[in-house]
């Protein structure tokens, strides 16, 4: 499959690494972007050629959320809501070691993202939110309560405050 909005790494130590590649939209993710992440994360599931996954952000975002343009579409909707749930679950699902490599920014559904992985390692330059609490728009709560617990990750989910890496450590 040719991809348009991720590059695709296999390495010789059979890491697989997934770059999301929009460097001139923060590496918003796209409906485009989680069906190509999806086809990889299936396609992979089984191969004895990957062991490991990481996923980067092209440029200086780790990415910057999902797509605002589409959710200002309501033809979208239902392609939003299919390609979200079956992301989520792939990458959620995955049997083999998930890793966010995180640069810049990780807000919104970048957020998210890296909240489904195994582990996080980030840049000094890290900052991470859900700001899309401050239009009405619902963040992904319960993993973030898994790792840092519920009371922090109410107030983040709820108040929208981005964090920087020291505070994230």
């Amino acid at each position: 499959m040719e991809f348009s909005t991720i590059k695709v790494d296999i390495r010789e130590d059979r890491i697989g690494i997934i770059t999301l590649n929009r460097p001139e939209k923060r590496n918003a993710i796209s409906i485009q972007m989680r069906k190509e992440i999806s086809y990889c994360l299936r396609e992979w599931k089984e191969a004895s050629t990957i062991e490991g996954l990481i996923f980067m952000g092209a440029g200086s975002s780790f990415s910057g959320g999902f797509d605002l343009n589409e959710f200002g579409n309501p033809g979208c909707f239902p392609e939003l809501l299919k390609s979200s749930t079956e992301y989520c679950l792939d990458i959620w699902n995955f049997p083999k070691p998930t890793i966010a490599a995180v640069n810049g920014s990780a807000m919104g559904g970048g957020f998210d993202l890296l909240t489904l992985c195994d582990i996080r390692i980030c840049s000094e330059s890290a900052i991470f939110g859900h700001p899309e609490i401050k239009f009405g728009g619902l963040p992904f709560f319960t993993p973030l309560r898994w790792i840092i617990g519920e009371g922090r990750a109410r107030e983040l989910c709820l108040t929208g405050r981005k964090i920087n890496a020291q505070e994230a450590y």
